[in-house]
């Protein structure tokens, strides 16, 4: 909004350096088909400005309605978008389920964080919105939580610290359509319900095939499909095999296994490494 401010304030001074007439812009909001868009399409000279006003005092009084203006405008224009995005209501979800171990040993920055402080073998990164041509829509807002003690008990046991709970509802959250208590009591109960073989937490380093941790997973999981579940690798140096990083299940609006969208895919090879809990 700043950066809209100053654009739209850079070219009226400059306007008015070359003694033209202080004009204001009048909008006029469209209506598309796929958007809103806010326009300025004419100018009006403002009648609050005389020309019996000194130029110095015309000056200023120009720059401060101008500032009050163009800001009101660029607001308006933020909150048209925003409005936009969220209108766009998701398709399906995707859970997305991180390899603790793994994450651990590939990321040093985790390192330090409860979840590899206190040797979690599985955690929830996020439960993603999807929508309707694989568009992406993020940070919808920047407010906290504010979750019940009670509440924080039961999804830090799969989602272990907080301010990556913090920045997940910020990012992904907050583009659901949910509110906080409503996302992360989803997270839990779709957590509870996937049951995970119990070689995805082997206490040494493993080879799996990729095709029988899929079969694993759906013979404990009714009504997962092939076709819900992506596998995804990270690939480590002096390993021959990537390592598995990522789990994801698919579901749709009513919470039921679904087809994973088109545009999302695996990328682990036939064999995979399970690295071993601490």
């Amino acid at each position: 909004m700043r950066a809209c401010t100053r654009r739209m304030m850079g070219k009226i001074l400059r306007n008015e350096k070359s003694n033209a007439k202080l004009l204001m812009p009048m909008i006029d909001v469209t209506k598309t088909n796929s958007s809103r868009s806010v326009q300025v399409i004419v100018y009006a000279q403002h009648p609050l400005l005389t020309e019996t006003q000194s130029p110095t005092r015309k000056s200023l009084f120009t720059q401060m309605v101008m500032s009050l203006f163009v800001g009101t405008l660029c607001g308006l224009f933020s909150i048209t978008v925003y409005a936009d995005e969220t209108a766009n209501p998701p398709s399906s979800f995707t859970l997305i389920i991180r390899m603790t171990p793994a994450a651990c040993a590939l990321d040093p920055t985790l390192q330090k964080l409860r979840q590899c402080q206190d040797g979690f073998t599985l955690t929830i990164s996020s439960l993603q919105a999807e929508r309707i041509g694989g568009r992406r829509i993020e940070n919808c807002s920047r407010d906290q939580t504010n979750l019940s003690p009670l509440q924080e008990r039961v999804v830090e046991r799969v989602m272990p610290d907080k301010q990556l709970r913090e920045e997940d509802w910020q990012r992904n959250g907050s583009c659901t359509g949910m509110t906080p208590n409503v996302y992360f009591r989803t997270i839990a109960t779709y957590a509870q319900r996937l049951k995970i073989p119990s070689e995805l937490a082997s206490p040494r380093d493993t080879v799996l095939t990729k095709s029988h941790i899929i079969s694993k997973l759906q013979q404990l999981n009714p009504g997962l499909t092939e076709k819900s579940l992506l596998l995804r690798c990270t690939g480590e140096s002096g390993r021959e095999l990537p390592v598995l990083t990522e789990l994801r299940s698919c579901y749709n609006t009513q919470g039921q296994y679904d087809n994973c969208p088109a545009y999302l895919k695996s990328n682990c090879p036939s064999s995979v490494v399970i690295l071993a809990a601490p």
